[in-house]
């Protein structure tokens, strides 16, 4: 399951080289519910009290706006928010 919220859109494309690019905000609920990690042994090294889902908020821009309108959009930041949690599936 994930739950992707566009927060905002600025297509504003006026100084590149300043880093004024088309610009997307994406909220996006993870959930990690089904996903373990094990050791060598073959033991979870998952704490228990890990939360199943969480919220991360991505910045995706595109810095070739004039000749790659459609193509050319990139992660550029990422972080980890405090929001309610979206439902595990």
């Amino acid at each position: 399951m994930a739950e992707l919220e566009v927060q905002s859109v600025n297509l504003d494309n006026s100084n590149p080289k300043a880093g004024k690019v088309p610009t997307v905000q994406i909220d996006l609920c993870f959930d990690v519910s089904q996903v373990d990690v094990i050791d060598a042994n073959g033991k979870s090294v998952i704490s228990p009290d890990r939360p199943d889902t969480g919220w991360i908020q991505f910045l995706v821009s595109n810095y070739q706006w004039d000749t790659d309108p459609d193509g050319g959009w990139r992660v550029a930041s990422s972080q980890d928010i405090e929001r309610t949690p979206c439902e595990a599936s």
